[in-house]
């Protein structure tokens, strides 16, 4: 399965954009119950390494290679406090199935993500602004894009924990996934200026693994 980096931006609503080529979400950049069993102990040996890696790094290539297995790290690390994402987008895609089914537009739609049942659904108002219960806790709501087709999001935990306008899949951190974030670049930056002390100059890091207010979005 294809990973599309290009889509990691910070755009519209200063949401965070990780799909894959298959418009699916990227689950490798999107904290969900469940990703990881490691221990704590693990987490800040693994953490602390990738600060040494990044503060001796002596090119871009190799600052952006380690910038993304810092990304990957950190939703494993904020999972450990995550909703179940996953369930959520498996359930709001399932719900939709059976409405695409209802409406007569149930062939071939088995592999359908949750966008394409959407737009393959009845047009007009009929979805735009209409929750839709999920079994995991979550509301699934659409909204009617000004460039055609529905948008998605996903409420949890007082988060829209999954968002898609048409761009790619972003999400919100919730109130624990932000505590969990802000300790995981603690124990990051902590290393990784206690490496670089002395020396005078850093490598540019990319916009997305820097600690920026527009990174993510807070609930």
């Amino acid at each position: 399965m294809g990973i599309s980096f290009s889509g990691m931006n910070n755009i519209g609503a200063n949401q965070m954009i990780t799909s894959c080529n298959n418009g699916e979400p990227n689950w490798l950049y999107i904290p969900t119950k469940g990703k990881s069993n490691k221990t704590q102990q693990e987490f800040v040996v693994e953490i602390k390494e990738l600060a040494q890696k990044a503060a001796t790094a002596t090119s871009k290539g190799e600052s952006e290679y380690i910038s993304k297995q810092v990304l990957r790290l950190r939703t494993e690390y904020i999972s450990e406090v995550s909703p179940d994402r996953k369930l959520l987008y498996q359930q709001a895609k399932s719900s939709m199935k059976k409405h695409s089914q209802s409406v007569g537009n149930g062939q071939g739609v088995g592999e359908l993500t949750l966008l394409d049942f959407l737009n393959k659904s009845e047009q007009g108002n009929s979805l735009a602004n209409k929750g839709t219960a999920l079994a995991g806790g979550g509301i699934l709501t659409h909204t009617i894009l000004t460039t055609g087709g529905y948008g998605v999001e996903i409420n949890c935990q007082g988060a829209k924990v999954l968002i898609n306008q048409g761009n790619g899949w972003g999400y919100e951190m919730t109130s624990s996934e932000l505590a969990r974030k802000d300790e995981f670049y603690s124990i990051y930056w902590n290393e990784y200026e206690a490496v670089k002390k002395g020396e005078s100059s850093l490598i540019e890091l990319p916009d997305y693994l820097e600690e920026k207010p527009s990174l993510d979005i807070r609930a």
